[in-house]
């Protein structure tokens, strides 16, 4: 009895192999390399959010999408035959992407449940930020483009510059490469709290922003308004007010997680804690 079982089963698991080896590219699998499947759900996923003109031949596309798909197998095959996916780096950067991954997944999780604001909310926005909307102008900008010093603290010794012509001298003097032109500001792609700043400053102050490694100094010779029209405004500060939601719930549910985890430091890594606290007492104070 006991050699009639062993035998079925032999019989049974060389059975299953036979199939195995016999599989067949149908249904939602597209094709096999070497024995690897690859999927309409895997082709679909590459297409995902791909621009494709209404001319394009969707299906010879789908075509040439597979091929690369086949491709990237091979590929993929070849350096697991030679042990890339055992090595450190490997793991490494698998990880990385795996936790990118979830985080994009959860954002989009966490965006699925935020709803869009009411009018109440986009009307309060709109009217707490007049220079994304009601108010808002192009500023027409007398500009000194220069390069950044090896000591960002030098630039303090222009902080008593009080003209475009006081700082360019001021520049010269701690030798930096600079060029003169005009430039424009939109208020409106700009932080509202940035701009109302901005325009406390008196008539023909420079004020300074960072730009690509080097930094900008900027004089308003002029100002045209270009109010945004109401329907535009009305959806934009909708979109604007949902964002400032998911952020505000993404720090929260990562503060939910920080208050209940265990984390420990090697030494030498923890968290400067004058730092955080100077961080708490900056959120405190904003409040």
């Amino acid at each position: 009895m006991k050699v009639k079982t062993a035998l079925l089963g032999s019989v049974v698991a060389a059975a299953l192999l036979v199939a195995g080896c016999h599989r067949e590219p149908k249904g939602q699998i597209l094709a096999i390399v070497n024995g690897e499947e690859i999927s309409m759900q895997e082709l679909n996923a590459e297409l995902q959010g791909a621009r494709i003109p209404d001319s394009v031949d969707r299906k010879v596309l789908r075509k040439q999408v597979l091929q690369r798909l086949i491709d990237r197998k091979l590929i993929v095959q070849r350096a697991r035959e030679q042990g890339l996916d055992k090595t450190p780096e490997f793991i490494a950067q698998q990880r990385r992407l795996e936790e990118n991954l979830l985080v994009t997944l959860l954002g989009q999780k966490i965006a699925a449940q935020v709803p869009m604001p009411d009018d109440r909310d986009i009307t309060q926005y709109i009217a707490d930020n007049p220079t994304q909307f009601g108010g808002r102008e192009r500023l027409l900008l007398d500009q000194i483009q220069f390069g950044a010093p090896k000591d960002v603290k030098q630039l303090l010794t222009l902080r008593d510059a009080h003209s475009l012509e006081e700082l360019a001298a001021g520049i010269q003097r701690l030798g930096l490469p600079m060029t003169r032109g005009k430039g424009v500001i939109d208020t409106g792609r700009l932080d509202p709290q940035l701009i109302k700043v901005i325009n406390q400053l008196p008539p023909g102050e420079p004020f300074v922003l960072p730009s690509n490694g080097q930094y900008v100094a900027s004089v308003i010779v002029g100002r045209d308004a270009t109010p945004t029209p109401t329907p535009v405004a009305k959806a934009a500060a909708a979109e604007m007010v949902r964002r400032k939601e998911l952020v505000s719930e993404s720090k929260a549910q990562v503060a939910r997680a920080r208050s209940t985890a265990e984390i420990q430091y090697q030494p030498g890594y923890e968290p400067d804690k004058s730092a955080i606290k100077a961080s708490q007492a900056k959120k405190e104070a904003a409040k």
